[in-house]
């Protein structure tokens, strides 16, 4: 998605960061590409469905600073012949810490690819370049994370009109609430709905439980706004 600047022209989200550029078209698999970020964002290229749907929890959490795909990284082998690694995709956490991940449908998991992992792992820990280095397949993707990541991504666009109204409304709230009903405080139906779920995203307010958001999900004020 493209950033539109009060002078009233566009600016195009940044290239990707990676050290190979993904494919862009293909017959054998899912291929295409997403937007992360404030404001105008960075392209992010992607090569699986299961990619994306990583990227995309990923991206979400709470604790993510950013995500970089395709990261080269050198590894040497038990002769110590050298190899590069395309690490899928590499999150930066709010506290610094950088974890890779590569990933995998479970089916294409075997000992040979384990035991190469645990090497590429090792070596990256040991060299500083990463602090951890996880395997990620569909047995990873939870349903309700997914579905929420997805919700904050269709809403990360500020609203200089709907989000105001719904700050005042949060700012006034008491207790555990329920979403629709400060929905009908805000008077703005699709739009307060949508600039709620920012509060959530942005953490000034917290699901009771881990649940999908919706009308009926109950909330309460985890900061001020």
């Amino acid at each position: 998605m493209s950033d539109l600047s009060l002078s009233g022209g566009i600016r195009l989200p940044e290239p990707h960061r990676g050290d190979r550029k993904t494919q862009v078209g293909s017959t054998q698999h899912f291929t295409g590409g997403i937007v992360f970020g404030e404001g105008h964002g960075a392209r992010h290229g992607l090569e699986s469905h299961l990619e994306a749907n990583c990227a995309m929890v990923l991206a979400y959490r709470p604790d993510t600073k950013e995500i970089v795909e395709q990261v080269r990284f050198e590894w040497f082998d038990e002769f110590g012949e050298l190899h590069n690694h395309f690490i899928d995709i590499v999150v930066v956490r709010r506290d610094e810490t950088v974890t890779g991940y590569a990933v995998r449908p479970i089916e294409r998991v075997g000992q040979k690819y384990l035991i190469e992992l645990a090497r590429i792992k090792a070596q990256a820990i040991s060299q500083g370049v990463l602090d951890d280095f996880r395997l990620f397949t569909e047995g990873d993707v939870c349903s309700v994370e997914l579905f929420n990541a997805r919700l904050f991504h269709s809403v990360r666009r500020p609203d200089c009109f709907g989000d105001p109204v719904a700050e005042d409304v949060v700012r006034s709230m008491t207790g555990v609430v329920r979403i629709g009903d400060l929905i009908e405080k805000t008077r703005l139906e699709g739009m307060g709905f949508r600039a709620l779920v920012r509060l959530i995203r942005s953490g000034h307010l917290k699901t009771l439980g881990y649940e999908r958001i919706s009308h009926d999900a109950m909330v309460f004020k985890a900061k001020e706004v």
